[in-house]
């Protein structure tokens, strides 16, 4: 009788133990299909953050282009509107001394500063640190602005 219940428990779980080690098997695939499924969503999502981010810094590359060349074309309107006669004869005698006399303007200065210095007269240090922007700042772009339409003009004459 022993045997015979022995036999019987045998084959009650003989029969149920594949279907335990199917779902086993069946749940340890279906938990690497997930861990995959995860690694491909998170590996597409870095790909569209990269590409998201070059398309951005494309338009950003843009739009600074487009700004530029738009500053360009209003700069360049700007200075052939300037460089035409009005017809009233003041307006261009007045437009055509503005050059020379900032030039004349700095250059007096300048004399004045040197012999300043040169005599004695300026000796305090704030004198100095109060004129120094002047000298740096100043005559570079006013001799800047002389020579390069001075460079300009000659350019267009030589065309």
């Amino acid at each position: 009788m022993l045997t015979a219940l022995i036999s019987a428990i045998t084959g009650l779980l003989s029969g149920i133990v594949p279907d335990i080690l199917k779902e086993v098997r069946d749940s340890r695939a279906a938990s690497r299909e997930l861990q995959f499924l995860q690694l491909n969503h998170q590996l597409t999502m870095d790909r569209v953050k990269v590409e998201a981010g070059a398309k951005v810094e494309e338009s950003y590359q843009q739009r600074i282009s487009a700004e530029i060349n738009a500053t360009k074309e209003q700069i360049v309107a700007i200075v052939t509107a300037q460089a035409n006669a009005t017809g009233i004869a003041w307006i261009d005698g007045f437009n055509a001394l503005i050059r020379p006399l900032t030039a004349l303007a700095f250059v007096t200065v300048f004399v004045a500063v040197v012999l300043g210095y040169s005599f004695g007269v300026t000796g305090q240090p704030g004198f100095g640190a109060a004129v120094a922007p002047l000298f740096t700042e100043g005559m570079m772009a006013v001799l800047g602005f002389l020579f390069g339409y001075r460079s300009v003009s000659a350019q267009k004459k030589a065309a």
